[in-house]
C-alpha cells in the first residue's frame, strides 16, 4: 500500500489549541471536499496569533497557495488557453479539471491543493475585517498545521483519488 500526505495550515479562533484541534477535525471529518483516511493536527508545529512567526506562517501558506494558481494557469496556457473564450472549447478531462481547481482556489473550496485555509472565513485568503481582528486579539487566533493522509492499495498513491469511480454502483 502507498499512501499520499497533504499539509495543510489551518487559521482558526478558539480559545486555546485542543479546542480548535477538535473544531479542525470536525470540519475535516464532515466536509465532502476532502476525504482522508487520517487526520492528524500537529502540537508542535501549530501557533497562537502571538507567536513570532505567526504572520510569516500566514504570508508562507499564501505564497504557496498562489504559486499553486499560477502553476495551474501556465498549465493552461500552454495548452493555448489564453482567454476567456477558449474556455468554449475545454473538454472534459484534465485540463477541465485544473479550470474546475483554480476555482476552487479562488472561491474558498478547500481541496487537496490547498497549503493555506481559513476555517473563519472559508477562505484560501484573509479580509481586511479579519485581519483588524486578529491584529487586536492575536491570543484568539491559531494555525493548525495538520497532514491529511490517503492510502492507496494501488501502487500509484493517487490512484486512492478516484475511488470514487470504482464505488459508483450502475443500474443493471
Amino acid at each position: 500500500m502507498k499512501s499520499l500526505e497533504i499539509l495543510h495550515d489551518i487559521l482558526i479562533a478558539g480559545p486555546g489549541f485542543e479546542p480548535c484541534r477538535q473544531q479542525v477535525l470536525r470540519f475535516f471529518g464532515r466536509t465532502k471536499l476532502i476525504r482522508y483516511d487520517e487526520v492528524v493536527v500537529m502540537e508542535n508545529e501549530s501557533i497562537n496569533g502571538i507567536h513570532k512567526n505567526f504572520w510569516p506562517m500566514i504570508e508562507q501558506g499564501l505564497e504557496a497557495n498562489q504559486k499553486i494558481l499560477k502553476e495551474f494557469l501556465a498549465n493552461l496556457k500552454q495548452e493555448g488557453f489564453t482567454t476567456l473564450d477558449d474556455i468554449q472549447s475545454l473538454e472534459k478531462g484534465y485540463l477541465s479539471k485544473i479550470l474546475h481547481t483554480i476555482a476552487h482556489l479562488q472561491d474558498g473550496f478547500i481541496g487537496i491543493d490547498s497549503r493555506f485555509f481559513s476555517l473563519v472565513e472559508d477562505s484560501h485568503g484573509i479580509s481586511r475585517d479579519l485581519l483588524q481582528k486578529i491584529t487586536a486579539a492575536p491570543e484568539n487566533y491559531w494555525i493548525l498545521r495538520l497532514k491529511g493522509t490517503i492510502v492507496s492499495r494501488a501502487e500509484d498513491p493517487l490512484d486512492a483519488m478516484r475511488t470514487f469511480e470504482g464505488r459508483i454502483k450502475l443500474p443493471d
